[in-house]
């Protein structure tokens, strides 16, 4: 069109007859384009009912899935700060008290908790030993029922509640600021190996509460607090027939998942 235009300006450029004839292609050619762009169809109702059906069937099939793997970050992300933080907080402790193996033995949890390791924290509440595993850590008033019709605090793999390692009398526990939940034993040996430690990574106010989800299991072994089955081998740890392994079909399963975590390069590729 703008060369028509130019020619058609141009003395040399054509005739009076032949200028005409142009002055007429180019105003057909704009008004084609007006027409074109003023008057084109729009989509029909039905077809914009449709498209958004559509988009509403692949939405509901991928934001489970994209959902469920945000999950799973968001765990390993608070899982490993709960572990960096409870090495940081032993490493201090071992400062102020000497190597664990130097402590005196029998150390009550709720000692071990206020005078050992909650000073190395951002603490908002400590927790003195539970009356009963069915209130087991951090314990504000909230259970779960499981599917056997038991009222708990948390559960395993298969939905069973947990009793043990919990311990009535036993296990004290410590809030920190960012809601992740720390629980002891009792220090009862000397290289401090029948100590287990508790962590449920986002509270106890928010489920699933359950071993491998949100909770894990770790003890402290020397001067280091390792995740429980640090010492077992990669097939026992995912066994589904080895009690406490980190397989759903496991008995008592998801014990063993902080290690199985590590193991696969803090991915959970279990559930």
């Amino acid at each position: 069109v703008i060369l028509l235009i130019t020619c058609f300006h141009m003395e040399t450029c054509m005739e009076d007859n032949m200028k005409n004839t142009v002055l007429t292609l180019t105003k057909g050619l704009i008004y084609s384009v007006r027409s074109d762009y003023l008057y084109k169809k729009a989509f029909t109702l039905a077809e914009v009912l449709i498209t958004l059906g559509i988009i509403g069937v692949v939405a509901a099939m991928t934001l489970p899935a994209l959902r469920a793997k945000y999950e799973k970050v968001e765990t390993v992300t608070r899982l490993k700060r709960a572990y960096s933080l409870l090495n940081q907080g032993l490493q201090r402790a071992v400062a102020d008290f000497g190597e664990v193996n130097d402590w005196p033995d029998n150390i009550p949890s709720e000692e071990l908790i206020n005078d050992y390791l909650a000073p190395s924290f951002k603490v908002l509440k400590i927790y003195p030993s539970a009356e009963s595993w069915s209130k087991a850590m951090c314990y504000d008033g909230k259970n779960i029922t499981t599917s056997y019709g038991t009222e708990t605090q948390y559960v395993w793999f298969d939905d069973i509640h947990i009793a043990s390692p919990f311990f009535s009398n036993n296990t004290a526990s410590m809030k920190l600021a960012d809601e992740i939940c720390i629980g002891v034993n009792n220090l009862v040996s000397k290289d401090g190996s029948a100590s287990n430690v508790f962590v449920d990574v986002n509270g106890n106010a928010k489920g699933p509460n359950k071993a491998g989800y949100d909770l894990f299991f770790f003890t402290i072994k020397g001067n280091v607090v390792k995740p429980f089955g640090w010492d077992w081998t990669d097939e026992d740890i995912s066994s589904p027939s080895k009690q406490n392994a980190c397989n759903l079909k496991a008995l008592y399963g998801g014990e063993a998942c902080a290690a199985r975590i590590m193991r696969e390069g803090w991915e959970i590729n279990y559930r």
